[in-house]
């Protein structure tokens, strides 16, 4: 429907309620009929489908919440963008408890816009600006008989409006999106504060208790006190945590809140039998009141007026801000000194709600579509670094839905059978384990009544760490226990009498092997790790693991670094991944995705079973919060015909030309390591030893510029410090193609004059049947640009064993003759351009033919390499100079 039609569908009805108006009927509508036959139809011609046939929970009907009723939810790419608290005719929209409802709701639910309407009005507000007054909350309103006149504003709230934008826009225009902190952010940041008042007043009033049962301590109140928020939220309880200190303030102050607060544990653990109330140390210890009554306080209501509401806190955003949480530890119990854990050394990131749905959606759900009921209970989802649990919380919901799908209908006794039987999670941190526990039962507390224990299924320990004891204690002596060997098949043997998991899915840690301080668990990763190799990754040890854990056929989805792709370290992943697995999907996700973390991310998603060499991977790419499928795929041909097993996202490019190896033809040399610059380098000439040094800083395309620095090069010396490597002066004092180590693409130049390089800098110094200036123009071409990112997809290093495996195209003397006297040209432009100072005329037009020149140089290697046209535009439209 267009914007036009659209206008005009809802000026019908307008003409429908002026007759209502007419005939005194509006009072008579209550909020069923007012939202069935007006507001509903008025958003469907907004271009929302609300009764879900095209986008299934395009809307949807919201559950009852504490401080009243939010009726829908509008979502995009299934991420909610807006709610709509929807009034019968009769309410007086003006009323701020109504504005106040819809505004504390969609904060606490991390939505920025609230929407109040009876159709006789419509109210706009921003629920991210801090509530201070109506008016500034307020963005817009429109009374029914201004919804044509002025359609350009009601047009902020169609479907087509929010795709693109517009609300924003205007709001920033209007200077209506200040923002305060979301619910998560601010949370997290009471979380902290109030773990820090704890630590400290425990530390103060019970001098005994040691550093490691004291942050257990302190963890577990405050979980019991989310858990308590939550029961109290969901209409389950009574406030029963503010009434505490009410009774505390009307009593004079006189009686010991924490003491009460002990005594309702203890009625919690009768209610609900949850390990979480179950008898503790900590239940022993003194506390001040002040410090309990600042952290229940600040459990209803923010600083700047804003009130939490747990029932509308989703369990994975209460996930999200665990994840967080757990990432900052106590340094000092008297200093509120914040340094970051060992889950961030751990390099663990809190994933997005829709990422996280997507990957249960393209593991469990493909193996959801075949099950009948029967099989319900006996599917087994695992993930293997769970942290807060939110992984495995989406999992849940997803087999709920398959369940009540199934059955029809599903109770109480069916949520907790699908936690015991189905859901299983093991972190290496005990308190993640508690929180995911939590985590896990605040999703199916609805009433009271004993809650399952998930101890069982729930566990702590280290995923790549099993064996005898006998074992243990011969790699890691004295402090093998430390390791928290996790023995798979003994901890859950239910699992393994199917033959292992279903379904494997997570975030596991990215961490170098290179930078894990222990060494025993470091030579333990290389000796039971067939993926092991120089500088891989704890998240290949991980993906190893899992297809170990999974039965026949069985699906692993995980989000982790691209850093795998092409890089040589995981040259032995890529080979397992080939011959052991059958990759499905890979799906490329853009930068900023994780707020906390700079790597570039995947999705990968894997079956265990054998792949044919004719299998193909789909590719994909998260583009504006959608999952994009790329127009061509990866086939396992392709990866073992690429050096090292490499896997790319760009379309292939086949090499018709008949070529060699650049390594079969060049000789390289790295460039000279000092290890001491302090030493060995300097501005000036030391004696008749010192040489002209470049680094990689000097060095570009077809130019260099000597930095002012001199190489004192006594390689007896440098090999004195570790690490020292003086190389061979004879291959540096000699005409060469010198390539920079760190780029995006392949840059080169050639010295005819004698410099000696350091170790950012790769050389060819010796070269057959092919001359040097040919070779360099191969080498800086867009074609070698394409071809390196396909082969050698992550990181910028330019390293020599991947340089060794570019193909050159053989070529005629003259061919050669041709190309070499263009590269020749090229590099006596670029060294003109480079001593020219100002942007001037000249400047311009030289810069102008060395474009022309490049262009020229790629026409002609195009034709040595036979590419087609359609090869040509590819690479010319994602490979610029």
């Amino acid at each position: 429907m267009t914007k036009q039609e659209a206008k005009q569908q809802i000026a019908k009805l307008i003409e429908k309620y002026q007759r209502l108006v007419d005939t005194r009927k509006v009072k008579s509508y209550n909020e069923a009929q007012t939202r069935n036959e007006f507001i509903e139809p008025l958003f469907e011609f907004l271009g929302w489908d609300m009764r879900n046939l095209e986008n299934p929970n395009e809307v949807t009907t919201e559950e009852t919440v504490s401080k009243g009723r939010v009726d829908l939810a509008f979502r995009l790419n299934h991420i909610p963008v807006m709610f709509l608290e929807a009034k019968a005719l009769k309410v007086d929209l003006d009323e701020w408890k109504w504005a106040e409802q819809a505004i504390n709701y969609s904060w606490n639910k991390s939505v920025t816009w609230a929407i109040l309407s009876d159709f006789e009005g419509i109210k706009v507000f921003n629920a991210e600006i801090p509530p201070k007054s109506l008016s500034q909350n307020l963005f817009f309103e429109l009374k029914w008989h201004e919804y044509l006149d002025r359609f350009d504003q009601l047009w902020l709230l169609s479907k087509e409006s929010f795709e693109e934008k517009k609300l924003a826009e205007q709001a920033e225009k209007w200077g209506k999106l200040t923002k305060r902190k979301q619910v998560g952010e601010k949370l997290f940041e009471d979380l902290t504060t109030w773990r820090a008042l704890l630590t400290k007043d425990f530390k103060k009033n019970n001098s005994n208790i040691d550093d490691d049962a004291l942050d257990e301590g302190v963890q577990k109140v405050l979980d019991r006190l989310i858990f308590i928020r939550t029961a109290e939220d969901r209409k389950i309880e009574q406030n029963i945590l503010l009434s505490l200190v009410r009774e505390w303030e009307t009593a004079g102050k006189k009686h010991n809140i924490f003491k009460r607060l002990n005594d309702g544990f203890r009625w919690f653990d009768d209610h609900y039998n949850s390990k979480l109330f179950a008898s503790h140390a900590l239940e022993n210890w003194k506390a001040d009141d002040k410090v309990f009554e600042t952290i229940i306080k600040g459990l209803y209501q923010t600083a700047d007026g804003y009130r939490y509401d747990f029932s509308a806190i989703s369990t994975d955003v209460l996930g999200g801000i665990y994840e967080q949480y757990l990432g900052y530890v106590q340094e000092k119990a008297q200093k509120d000194d914040k340094k970051k854990s060992k889950r961030k050394s751990q390099g663990i990131y809190y994933t997005p709600r829709y990422i996280v749905e997507y990957l249960i959606e393209q593991t469990l759900g493909e193996v959801l579509k075949k099950a009948k009921a029967k099989d319900i209970p006996n599917i087994k989802i695992l993930d293997p670094a769970c942290g807060s649990g939110s992984f495995l919380i989406t999992a849940y919901d997803k087999m709920l839905e398959a369940k009540t799908k199934l059955d029809k209908q599903t109770g109480l006794f069916d949520r907790f059978e699908i936690l015991k039987n189905n859901i299983y999670g093991v972190d290496l941190d005990e308190q993640a384990i508690e929180i995911a526990q939590l985590n896990l039962l605040l999703r199916v507390l609805s009433q009271r009544t004993k809650l399952p224990t998930l101890s069982h299924n729930i566990r702590i320990g280290n995923s790549l760490v099993e064996g005898e004891t006998e074992k243990l204690q011969e790699v890691f002596g004295d402090k093998w226990r430390e390791q928290k060997a996790f023995n798979w098949k003994d901890d859950f043997p239910e699992v393994f009498k199917n033959e292992g998991f279903d379904v494997i899915i997570g975030n596991p840690p990215y961490v170098n092997l290179a930078n894990i301080k222990d060494s025993s668990f470091r030579e333990w990763l290389k000796k039971e790790f067939k993926t092991a190799k120089n500088k891989s990754d704890l998240y290949s040890f991980f993906t190893e693991k899992a297809i170990s854990l999974l039965k026949p056929k069985g699906k692993m989805g995980f989000i982790f670094s691209n850093s795998w792709l092409g890089t040589d370290s995981f040259s032995k992943f890529r080979e397992f991944l080939i011959n052991e697995t059958k990759v499905l999907k890979l799906v490329k996700l853009p930068p900023g995705v994780f707020n906390d973390a700079t790597v570039t991310t995947i999705l990968i998603f894997i079956e265990k079973s054998k792949a044919a060499k004719k299998h193909q991977i789909v590719l994909e790419e998260l583009k504006d919060q959608k999952f994009v499928k790329l127009p061509y795929k990866l086939s396992y041909e392709r990866i073992f015909n690429t050096p090292n097993f490499g896997f790319s996202f760009s379309p292939e490019i086949k090499l018709r030309a008949k070529t060699i190896l650049l390594g079969d033809i060049a000789s390289f040399s790295l460039g000279i390591k000092t290890s001491n610059d302090e030493r060995f380098i300097f501005d000036e000439r030391k004696d008749e030893n010192s040489y002209k040094i470049l680094r990689g800083k000097d060095v570009s395309r077809y130019s260099y510029g000597w930095g002012g620095k001199w190489i004192w090069y006594k390689p007896d010396l440098i090999i004195e410090k570790v690490g020292g490597r003086p190389r061979k002066i004879e291959n540096f004092l000699t005409k060469k193609i010198i390539i920079k180590d760190v780029a995006e693409n392949v840059h080169a130049t050639l010295d005819k004059s004698n410099y000696l390089n350091n170790d950012t800098l790769n050389v060819i110094y010796e070269l057959k049947k092919y001359s040097f200036e040919f070779i360099l123009a191969i080498l800086n071409s867009r074609f070698i640009a394409k071809w390196f990112k396909t082969n050698f997809q992550a990181g910028l290093h330019i390293k020599i064993n991947q340089l060794q495996q570019i193909p050159i195209p053989e070529a005629s003397e003259k061919e050669q003759a041709e190309i070499a006297k263009l590269a020749e040209l090229m590099l006596n432009l670029q060294k003109e351009a480079h001593e020219m100072t100002g942007n001037t005329d000249k400047h311009a037009r030289l810069k102008t033919e060395i474009e022309k020149l490049d262009e020229k140089i790629d026409r002609a290697i195009y034709k040595l390499y036979d590419l087609t046209d359609e090869e040509i535009a590819t690479i010319e439209k994602t490979e610029a100079k």
